[in-house]
């Protein structure tokens, strides 16, 4: 019998060279910001909803779609995730299908959101280098700077 899965959508947000990781009261550790992708929503929608929410910044998705959408109406390009990685989460809960996107801050300033996270921090590429991050964020967060950074110049 196969174990329950839930969809999520999660977004490392950079800004110049940092990206924003959150400190996740449940699962005690540093990661970006992202959620379930809720019933009737795509993909990017849950996304920018769950980094509005947990951040209350605006972000545009640098992770590539096909462009420009087809003539008829009936099909719509969506922005492919940069990867796609399988999670077990702690507690008996469903294992996450996680979407990952590259994603870039908009003005403004983060802010924390205290039901979700205990802090919220920039890093940069030296941060996630601390014995703070695991390495799956650290190897992400570095791949995002590195991503959103080369996209800077074009």
């Amino acid at each position: 019998m196969t174990s329950p899965k839930h969809f999520v959508a999660t977004g490392y947000v950079v800004r110049g060279d940092k990206t924003l990781l959150l400190f996740h009261k449940k699962l005690q550790m540093w990661l970006p910001p992202g959620g379930h992708i809720d019933d009737g929503e795509l993909p990017e929608e849950a996304l920018l909803r769950e980094i509005r929410e947990e951040t209350g910044l605006e972000a545009e998705i640098l992770s590539p779609k096909r462009a420009p959408d087809p003539p008829e109406t009936r099909v719509r390009y969506l922005h492919v995730p940069n990867h796609v990685q399988l999670e077990d989460i702690p507690n008996g809960h469903p294992q996450h299908i996680d979407l990952i996107y590259f994603c870039r801050a908009k003005d403004g300033d983060a802010v924390r959101s205290p039901r979700e996270h205990d802090d919220l921090r920039w890093h940069s590429t030296e941060d996630l280098r601390g014995p703070h991050i695991s390495e799956e964020v650290r190897q992400t967060g570095t791949l995002a700077i590195r991503y959103a950074m080369e996209r800077e110049g074009q």
